[in-house]
């Protein structure tokens, strides 16, 4: 578990130092290259810094079970940042296409092509290094933080990738008929990858609210948990379990209701407390990031 934490530290730290070295280079470019969408990119990824920055304290707070303020623990700050990760993805992926759209109706915008195809090139190796390194570790440690991180460095990879692409579009295009066009070329393909790729954060918005609403995992995963347990029931004692879960981020919350019949026999509180903790022990040795609680019931005919 320690270790499974360190890493995790280690690829948010990892993502924020490659964040804030695009940051700096993507508004040298976007001076000396004249190029708006870059200094759009830029302030997205400034902005993704102050994200990681705090997903890094979320990633801490995890840590910690509870406290005085949080008896439950900080299980809810995950999914949390995930939602608000979406939304700030959504709004700006909004803004750019609005921006896009604007920039068509002025007649288009011309860039520097050698600065700002440098940068690109840069900005391509960069993101693409960090993506594939953050979606190896998440699942390592299997952190929705980690994951994603790694969603916004793919996110970025593409967005470069099609800038890219149209702006080296536009150097046969000079000495052809169409060399109107040139100067509509980066905003229009921005647009249309903007459509192309729109699903990713309305995917996070919807796992963080579902998460946030302590909605149930999978029916699959839940059926794992009742076999495992089931085929322990002449082991423990009872007739019947039934699970209640919720999950919160990395953390699913499940509480295993142990159906007994009445003649059934606990002398004292320890063989109480002692059945209930090999209980426990039976789920969470078995399955991975759950926190789980034990109650007993009387079986009803």
């Amino acid at each position: 578990m320690v270790a499974a934490n360190h890493k995790e530290s280690f690829a948010i730290k990892f993502s924020i130092g490659g964040a804030v070295v695009m940051a700096i280079m993507g508004l040298l470019a976007a001076i000396f290259g004249n190029s708006m969408s870059l200094l759009f990119d830029s302030l997205n990824t400034i902005l993704g810094i102050a994200i990681s920055t705090a997903g890094l304290r979320i990633s801490h707070l995890l840590k910690i079970k509870y406290s005085k303020r949080f008896n439950f623990g900080y299980y809810s700050f995950e999914p949390l940042f995930v939602l608000a990760n979406g939304l700030l993805m959504l709004v700006l992926a909004v803004s750019l296409f609005i921006t896009s759209v604007q920039t068509i109706l002025d007649g288009g915008r011309k860039v520097e092509l050698p600065i700002v195809t440098s940068y690109l090139v840069f900005s391509i190796t960069v993101c693409c290094v960090e993506a594939i390194v953050l979606r190896r570790l998440s699942k390592k440690v299997k952190s929705e933080l980690v994951h994603t991180e790694s969603i916004n460095w793919l996110f970025d990879t593409l967005t470069s990738l099609v800038v890219l692409g149209a702006f080296l579009l536009s150097i046969p295009l000079k000495h052809t008929s169409y060399r109107y066009l040139v100067p509509y070329l980066d905003p229009g393909i921005t647009i249309v990858l903007i459509i192309c790729i729109i699903y990713q954060p309305i995917k996070l918005i919807k796992s963080g609210s579902f998460d946030l609403l302590r909605m149930a995992p999978s029916s699959k995963r839940m059926g794992e948990i009742k076999e495992k347990l089931m085929d322990q029931r002449e082991k423990y004692g009872y007739s019947d379990i039934k699970i209640l879960a919720a999950k919160a981020g990395r953390t699913t919350c499940v509480e295993v209701i142990c159906l007994y019949h009445k003649n059934f026999e606990i002398t004292t509180i320890d063989k109480l407390d002692t059945l209930r903790k090999k209980i426990k022990e039976e789920v969470e040795n078995e399955f991975e990031n759950l926190e789980v609680t034990v109650t007993f019931n009387t079986l009803k005919k």
